[in-house]
């Protein structure tokens, strides 16, 4: 909520500033199923305090796509919020970190991604070869239910122990080039009798 009301702020500062290095520009894109507000932000290379996140290290252009593995098949989730700062100077600009606010579309109308037995394992993986610095995974019905710390890790794991029914399981992650956000929607089945039962959704 925070990051939300922060980048909400940019937004408006956006529609006001001027030109030249350090000015923000905003463009609205559409789609199907989320609207995004994308934000461009610049940041001059010659200040002492910016730090390019890629100095000695692989960055991409675009957050990695993310993929969620289980015994009923490997997914990708949606990214519906991100910022990324882009891996080289622009010239003129300096550093520029992109975001972009989506405002994911409604529950019922997203079909279930996977299917999952509670108690069983899965894989979250991302198609880039960094990893991440946090990991949160939250029950997107759940308001005010502290998120779960998953190994920072690419892959990383985890068990669901999860009440059985259909909802969404939100990953809010943190990276060296920005944080991205990522959700799906699962149907968690009942354990079948030769899986033990778990009593925490652990790392």
């Amino acid at each position: 909520m925070r990051r939300r009301m922060a980048v909400a702020a940019l937004v408006a500062i956006g529609l006001f500033a001027g030109g030249g290095a350090g000015a923000q520009t905003t463009t609205t894109t559409s789609s199907t199923t989320t609207p995004v507000v994308i934000l461009t932000t610049s940041t001059s290379t010659t200040s002492t305090t910016v730090v390019n996140p890629c100095t000695g290290q692989p960055c991409t252009d675009l957050p990695p796509v993310a993929t969620l593995a289980g015994s009923a098949g490997d997914v990708r989730l949606e990214s519906f919020d991100y910022c990324w700062r882009l891996p080289t100077p622009v010239p003129g600009q300096g550093l520029v970190t992109r975001c972009a606010i989506g405002t994911p579309a409604p529950e019922a109308s997203v079909p279930v991604g996977l299917v999952v037995r509670r108690g069983e394992r899965l894989t979250l993986r991302f198609a880039i070869t960094m990893a991440p610095t946090e990991v949160l995974l939250q029950r997107g019905d759940v308001p005010g239910v502290a998120p779960v710390a998953l190994t920072a890790a690419n892959p990383t794991s985890f068990v669901a122990d999860l009440p059985v029914g259909t909802y969404f399981v939100n990953f809010r992650t943190k990276w060296n080039q920005g944080d991205v956000s990522y959700r799906l929607k699962i149907e968690v089945r009942a354990a079948t009798a030769s899986e033990p039962r778990v009593i925490a959704l652990t790392g």
